[in-house]
């Protein structure tokens, strides 16, 4: 700890790595080191570093065969045909885990809003109002690779631990979330056994696990020497409620498995409590589910397991799945930034930009709430509504706040018709077919096209009266260099053309009649988006994709390499044809989500 000027420079990060010193977890510090500089806390003092080791992932490439793990290893690969004039997969799908490996890694913005509204029932949220952004890597913030801690993080962590405390303290002593924290009454008198107690208990949940006496000790320690250096008994408490916030144990899902072990090894039951939590809820483990984990419920993946799936999904703080996951996936947070010209669409205001994301977060709710099938994601004929949406769409007027409604006999057909999609693929004064269509071939097929040729001429923004940017776009495709991506990109991003760069429904572009039709590379006719609907739903790749953004987002590395594609697959392809729940329970029991790979030394 750190003593200066009658305060305390909160050194907890530099403490909470020495204190691992004789486990295997500091071995999980090794290398690649990420430096934290934690700046003086309270009246100033000495700057006091840390170093962790978030160590970097590799996927080498594998040969793919049919060998699985323990117990399944004489089961056949499950074939599939890719869409080979698309490009398509191209992996056997197996259920040999790949040799990727998950980092240790940090809270991510939302997560720690989420993590502290939980510990310290706060209405606040520091992370997102107060901290830079999170990095993304194939396209969520969970990866543990991405989720770095630069000197300015280091400064906004130390600022929110410090008001987070703060308000804790200052609760009325009646306050149920104070009474359950500090659950004695600390006194110069008490401060041998209610300091130890209170600490205990507040690292345990703050940890997501048991803690030692010596880890309760050093914090004991610490309160007593800000209270011998000229503090009081709060003061002290203060500054190890502080360094409990700052603890790595706190920042980061700690995960063992056994560090030194290049082979996959099962996750405790307390690491696959929070694995599970902040799968479904983007937030810490609650009493209930600690509890399955100290009873060792949750490590034999059994019926014990799937009940915990299902509990935590009906809560409401599942919330944070489906905003966090469904947020990245399918858009929605992007949705909320966007602005669109005003001279070009001059009724797309404010609360339209906010109901936009909110229609797809509800129907994405919905499909795990109702237990819809895979598919149901582009395929499903309702959605959600309020009155705002209701007139941008020229459906039946609604009262109220959001509804369900019925979009039979309209032209509006699951996710590739909902607004926050179209808006977030456009530009903003236009739409993009290359936009959609790249968006359709990368989010739910997994299969992006190559990136353009750098000497690829812009397309030509000025047209005369009458001419539609498809007619544009057949111009620029006349270009050899660009035929080659048109031929697969032009026909789904045109059967989208029927939809505005806001998301409204046309018949026109530019005074010309809007066309749809087209053929996708492989033969397949298209008229419009329910075709386009029927043909994702129906390729090969869309099931396996759908499983390996889920499991990018839960396990919280990539599955990008050929290998880790192909048990992607192997989770996808058994519940294609059926639910959203099936799926995440598939997830849950993958090996994958339950095993931890380590590194030689």
């Amino acid at each position: 700890m750190c003593v200066f000027g009658g305060a305390c420079a909160v050194a907890s990060l530099l403490e909470a790595v020495k204190e691992t010193k004789e486990t295997p977890m500091s071995r999980t510090f090794s290398k690649n080191a990420l430096r934290i500089a934690l700046l003086p806390a309270l009246l100033g003092g000495v700057a006091c570093t840390a170093v962790l080791d978030p160590t970097s992932e590799s996927a080498p490439p594998m040969v793919v065969g049919t060998a699985g793990t323990a117990g399944a290893a004489s089961e056949p690969p499950i074939v599939v045909k890719p869409n080979t004039e698309r490009g398509g997969t191209a992996v056997v799908p197996t259920t040999q885990l790949d040799e990727g490996r998950v980092v240790l890694r940090r809270l991510n913005r939302t997560e720690y809003d989420n993590t502290v509204r939980d510990l310290l029932g706060t209405a606040s949220t520091p992370a997102r109002s107060g901290f830079a952004a999170d990095d993304v890597e194939d396209g969520f913030d969970t990866i543990g690779q991405s989720l770095v801690v630069s000197r300015l993080l280091t400064e906004q962590l130390e600022k929110a631990a410090t008001t987070l405390v703060d308000e804790l303290l200052a609760r009325p002593a009646a306050d149920p979330v104070r009474a359950r924290i500090l659950s004695c009454e600390l006194t110069a008198a008490s401060a041998a056994t209610c300091l130890p107690q209170i600490l205990s208990a507040f690292m345990g949940r703050a940890y997501r696990r048991p803690v030692s006496a010596d880890e309760v000790q050093s914090r004991v320690a610490l309160s007593t020497a800000v209270q011998q250096a000229g503090g009081d008994l709060t003061r002290g408490l203060h500054a190890a409620l502080k360094s409990v916030l700052l603890s790595p144990h706190f920042l980061f899902r700690v995960e063992l498995g056994d560090p030194a072990s290049p082979s996959s090894t099962p996750l405790s039951d307390y690491e696959l409590a929070s694995r599970l939590s902040y799968f479904l809820w983007a937030s810490m483990p609650d009493d209930t589910l600690l509890a399955s984990a100290e009873s060792k419920r949750l490590s034999p993946a059994g019926p014990e397991l799937d009940q915990e799936v299902e509990r935590l999904l009906a809560d409401p703080k599942a919330q944070g799945f489906f905003e966090s996951f469904a947020g990245q996936w399918l858009s929605t947070r992007e949705a909320l930034r966007f602005v669109a010209d005003e001279a070009q669409f001059p009724d797309y205001d404010d609360a339209l930009r906010e109901s936009l994301p909110q229609e797809t977060n509800l129907f994405f709710k919905s499909l795990i709430a109702e237990a819809q099938p895979l598919s149901a994601v582009v395929l499903a004929k309702y959605s959600f509504v309020n009155e705002r949406l209701a007139r941008h769409y020229g459906l039946p007027a609604v009262s109220g706040g959001f509804t369900r409604v019925s979009l039979e006999g309209t032209p509006r057909i699951g996710v590739l018709s909902q607004g926050a999609f179209l808006a977030v693929s456009s530009y903003p004064g236009r739409t993009s077919p290359v936009r959609r269509a790249n968006w359709v071939l990368e989010e739910l097929l997994c299969d992006p096209p190559p990136s353009a040729p750098s000497n690829i001429p812009a397309l030509t923004e000025q047209r005369p009266p009458g001419a539609t940017l498809r007619q544009t776009f057949e111009q620029h495709r006349a270009n050899p260099s660009c035929a080659a991506c048109h031929k697969i990109m032009d026909p789904i991003g045109f059967a989208l053309e029927s939809f505005d760069a806001a998301g409204a429904y046309r018949t026109t572009d530019n005074g010309g009649a809007v066309d749809t039709t087209g053929q996708l590379a492989d033969g397949t006719p298209l008229t419009g988006v329910d075709d386009l609907a029927r043909a994702v739903a129906g390729d090969a790749d869309f099931a396996i994709c759908v499983a390996k953004q889920m499991l990018t987002y839960a396990v919280g590395r990539s599955f990008a390499s050929k290998s880790a594609k192909a048990y992607a697959a192997g989770v996808g392809v058994p519940v294609k044809d059926a639910t959203w729940p099936a799926l995440i329970q598939a997830v849950v029991h993958s090996e994958a989500f339950r095993t931890r790979r380590g590194e030689t030394p």
